[in-house]
């Protein structure tokens, strides 16, 4: 059988990162004013500019997203251009929104290969006909996500909590001396390092979509 991706799932995706990028923005300036911290204007236009590109390549990325097809038979799944055993499957992670809709499906298989399935048209169809043809061995565990990440105020208010805390952050190591603003700065340099290795080697965007 069959399974497209929903443009109305990309759809509401796009609009959750532009709504969270434009409030983030919001945010900046707002919180800069309250905590009286001075952010040079070439800042907010450079950030702009980021937050700019970034939602264009986002677009573009869910653009091409919207032609993965899946396909599901008793032997055998296929994502794009992978081709996976069902009898294979050792276990499954079934991820559901607040309102029991299918948000993701983990598949992990006996070699260490995993697999994300996500914003299909019929997922509901998708993890029946799924949880028929695997083992009855197969180990099956359920998720529900504890906030409604779907509803219309979740990502305003998260990009304005991430604006205000950055601009807090920012207002306290004013106040810290060079020495502490190095061992910060440091820090985050082998944090970045890190997550950027991470990136590169197990390519999580990669296996979900």
């Amino acid at each position: 059988m069959k399974y497209i991706v929903s443009k109305k799932e990309v759809s509401r995706r796009e609009k959750a990162f532009l709504s969270l990028s434009i409030n983030f923005l919001i945010g900046l300036v707002l919180a800069s004013i309250l905590f009286k911290l001075s952010i040079p204007y070439l800042f907010f236009g450079l950030f702009f500019l980021f937050l700019l590109l970034v939602n264009l390549w986002i677009k573009k990325f869910f653009n091409k997203f919207l032609k993965m097809e899946t396909y599901l038979s008793k032997e055998f799944l296929i994502r794009g251009k992978r081709k996976f055993l069902i009898k294979k499957i050792n276990k499954l992670i079934i991820k559901k929104t607040m309102n029991s809709t299918v948000r993701e499906i983990g598949i992990f298989f006996d070699d260490g290969k995993s697999l994300f399935i996500n914003g299909l048209d019929n997922s509901k169809d998708f993890e029946i006909n799924l949880l028929k043809n695997v083992n009855k061995k197969v180990i099956i565990k359920n998720i529900r996500e504890p906030i409604d990440f779907d509803n219309i105020f979740f990502y305003p208010v998260l990009g304005l909590i991430l604006s205000f805390g950055s601009v807090y952050s920012l207002k306290l190591m004013t106040n810290l001396s060079y020495q502490s603003l190095q061992i910060i700065l440091g820090g985050s340099m082998i944090y970045i390092l890190l997550l950027t290795m991470y990136l590169l080697t197990s390519k999580p965007i990669k296996k979900r979509y």
